[in-house]
């Protein structure tokens, strides 16, 4: 049986191994749908902010993910606009040029505040429930099914849709070099894992993000939600960026929050339970200053973008499977 206590952070970082890993392995019984194929076990060291714990992930239908334990008084959202930054990081400009009509022109710092303020989300305190995360998000026309090895022709993962389509993974992986590290077929995307001799195996399918979301329900799944974006990306850190309140240098990468990837969040949105809200993306406001282009790493960063208010089917969305672990 779970015990919800212990899946509160403050209480599993005073846990035994022995006692973690049993407390992981009730949340797979009880939160984790029968008909998922669950595989891979392993323990990880991951870092939240300034603090490094221990926890499990584990493998479903060819995606790994990580648990993270529940957090109560989270700190999400951003009210202080500019106030935090350095006066020389106001107007620091970029070197894209833009003529005086185009894009952001900023006079005084008021300017600035009414920017950071209109693209991020506004400050509150969350109780975060206990999560079980892909470490990383997916374009949203793949849908995870299993992994398989061309060396032992092995496969984990759904078997009813391996019966269907172990041909065309068989044929496809035959007539490319090996270690391909992507390979698409008709009805397929194959990706190698880097330090595996073993490919991930997405179905590509045609979904709108309801019906995605549908999709995945029915499997037990759910995108996150906004606060569950924030907190996975923020880990609770009371600053603008997770690295600080300065801004970032461009080429500089920070220890991934609970060992979650966001890398492809800065060329394409992820989707959350929100229809109307997509979080990560790009700059959309002309890049005329440093600021502009670095918000967009902020976990509280909200362009406004949404497909169904746009009507662009074609935006580059992702979306990250969970699974809330809650007991009602």
């Amino acid at each position: 049986m779970v015990h919800e206590n212990d899946l509160q952070l403050p209480n599993w970082l005073q846990l035994s191994e022995q006692a973690r890993r049993a407390n992981f392995g009730q949340v797979l019984r009880y939160f984790v749908s029968p008909l998922v194929a669950i595989e891979g076990i392993q323990p990880e060291v991951v870092q939240a902010g300034r603090l490094t714990f221990k926890t499990y992930s584990a493998w479903f239908s060819g995606e790994q993910f990580v648990f993270i334990p529940a957090q109560s008084a989270v700190s999400l959202g951003w009210s202080l606009g500019a106030d935090k930054l350095a006066p020389s990081e106001w107007f620091a400009q970029t070197n894209r040029q833009l003529a005086a009509n185009e894009g952001q022109l900023w006079a005084d710092k008021a300017d600035v505040d009414a920017y950071v303020e209109q693209l991020t989300t506004p400050s509150r305190i969350v109780n975060m429930p206990a999560l079980l995360v892909a470490r990383e998000s997916v374009p949203r026309d793949w849908l995870a099914q299993g992994r398989y090895s061309p060396i032992t022709r092995h496969f984990t993962g759904n078997q009813l849709f391996f019966s269907r389509f172990q041909a065309e993974i068989q044929n496809g992986l035959y007539r490319t070099q090996p270690e391909t590290p992507l390979l698409e077929t008709a009805h397929l995307v194959l990706r190698l894992l880097a330090d595996q001799q073993v490919y991930q195996v997405f179905e590509k399918m045609t979904f709108t993000d309801q019906q995605l979301r549908q999709t995945l329900r029915q499997q037990g799944y759910d995108f996150v939600s906004v606060d569950q974006y924030e907190w996975l990306r923020g880990a609770g850190a009371p600053t603008l960026w997770p690295s600080g309140n300065h801004l970032p240098q461009p080429m500089a990468e920070s220890a991934a929050s609970f060992g979650l990837d966001f890398t492809a969040d800065q060329q394409a949105y992820e989707i959350t339970t929100d229809p109307l809200v997509y979080k990560g993306g790009p700059c959309v406001t002309g890049g005329r200053y440093q600021l502009e282009r670095q918000l967009p790493s902020s976990p509280f960063y909200e362009s406004g973008v949404s497909t169904a208010l746009m009507g662009n089917t074609d935006l580059a969305t992702r979306y990250r499977r969970t699974i809330t672990v809650a007991l009602e």
